[in-house]
């Protein structure tokens, strides 16, 4: 075989992506590829046990745990792993945050928040310490967090204020239903 030949088609570097994280419409030449091979794409990951979603009008794919129905045995790729109360709660925020902002009349399609911005959304759901270095650490441990999960996107905004962007797969990944869920656990744990 030619060295400079490669024996892999184009959607074999999709399916492998989105093993790791979701694609998204910025990205042209995978979202290209994936909407040309939609019908194998998604075969292939129902045959492991994995639904593909893909949203044409919000922009994004991502595979996803089929749930068992029943007796039924499903292959299992991923292990649940819970999120800290702090992440959990500034991913409530950041959906609620999404809700509004589609509301809103507006000419810009991305939500773009701020360090200290995220941090206000949460601020009021912990009480006034003296700790500032933990709270940061952990304030900052939930957005690593949500970044690694592909929920925010890091910005290079050029100044002295790190952004990020609120990634519309929220959306799909926490359903109204869902939300309300999170939300009631929520407030059992804040009571006494």
């Amino acid at each position: 075989m030619n060295p400079v030949e490669n024996a892999f088609p184009p959607v074999a570097f999709v399916k492998a992506r989105l093993f790791r994280e979701a694609v998204y419409r910025e990205d042209r030449e995978d979202w290209l590829t994936l909407r040309g091979h939609l019908e194998e794409v998604r075969r292939y990951f129902r045959e492991i046990g994995q639904e593909l979603v893909f949203d044409e009008a919000e922009g994004y794919a991502f595979i996803r745990q089929l749930e068992p129905e029943g007796e039924e045995r499903v292959p299992r790729l991923t292990q649940r792993r819970p999120l800290s109360y702090v992440a959990t709660l500034l991913l409530v925020m950041l959906r609620e945050e999404l809700l509004r902002f589609d509301a809103a009349p507006g000419d810009s399609l991305r939500l773009v928040k701020t360090r200290d911005e995220l941090r206000n959304l949460i601020a009021d759901f912990f009480p006034d310490s003296t700790n500032q270095v933990r709270d940061t650490s952990r304030f900052d441990t939930a957005i690593r967090t949500l970044i690694d999960l592909g929920f925010l996107r890091a910005l290079n905004a050029g100044g002295d204020q790190e952004a990020f962007e609120v990634m519309r797969i929220i959306k799909a990944r926490l359903s109204p239903a869902d939300l309300e869920t999170i939300k009631e656990r929520l407030r059992r744990h804040a009571q006494p």
